[in-house]
């Protein structure tokens, strides 16, 4: 199978695959790490530095680069009208994107071209996206409450998971009617107890680094 980068638009709708729609061989990508936001105070007759990058209840990130370089064996004139067309679907267009090497997973970012060039025979196209800085689950993950004491791993980033429950219920001592509640429990990265008088279902989506 051959190595390929899946781009959907996130207005359109619309899939393109880089090898199978566009004939692009990959040939480098680079998913970049995203930067912690440090903030730092120097405060007189204090040694080092006051740390307040975790002031607001956790670190937060800067946005991640992917990069990918295609190549193309082909004629000038042919390679010319593929770029045109790679062009109108996907420069400066917000996409999600899945790489062939991380297929349980997808970023959103904004794309661009950053170069294209050409000789006689072989056609070059380097690909950079602005992504958000969590990679995220393609499948949203469930979990079922029971009755008493319930424990849900929440992944890297902070989730807000919606709660779906038949009847009144009540977690964490707050109550909730029955219905759906959007966005209802805050589940933080690692081990979230969740103390529940009866069943019911969440609903959320996961993030990693």
């Amino acid at each position: 199978m051959m190595n390929e980068i899946k781009f959907t638009g996130l207005n359109s709708g619309i899939t393109k695959k880089s090898y199978i729609d566009f004939g692009l061989i990959l040939t480098e990508q680079n998913i970049g790490v995203p930067k912690p936001k440090i903030y730092t105070v120097n405060i007189e007759g204090m040694d080092g530095k006051l740390d307040l990058s975790e002031f607001f209840g956790e670190i937060k990130y800067e946005n991640r680069i992917l990069k990918f370089t295609f190549e193309k064996i082909e004629k000038i004139t042919y390679w010319q009208s593929r770029i045109k067309v790679i062009s109108s679907f996907l420069h400066g267009q917000k996409m999600k994107i899945t790489v062939w090497s991380d297929p349980d997973f997808y970023y959103i970012g904004r794309c661009q071209i950053d170069e294209y060039s050409s000789s006689s025979r072989l056609g070059r196209i380097v690909i950079s996206c602005d992504c958000e800085p969590y990679k995220y689950k393609q499948n949203i993950t469930t979990f079922n409450l029971t009755s008493g004491t319930n424990t849900v791993t929440g992944g890297r980033m902070t989730a807000f998971a919606d709660l779906m429950n038949e009847e009144e219920i009540t977690i964490n001592n707050k109550v909730y009617g029955a219905g759906t509640h959007l966005r209802a429990i805050k589940l933080i990265s690692g081990v979230n107890t969740l103390n529940s008088s009866g069943t019911a279902t969440l609903s959320f989506q996961e993030g990693e680094i």
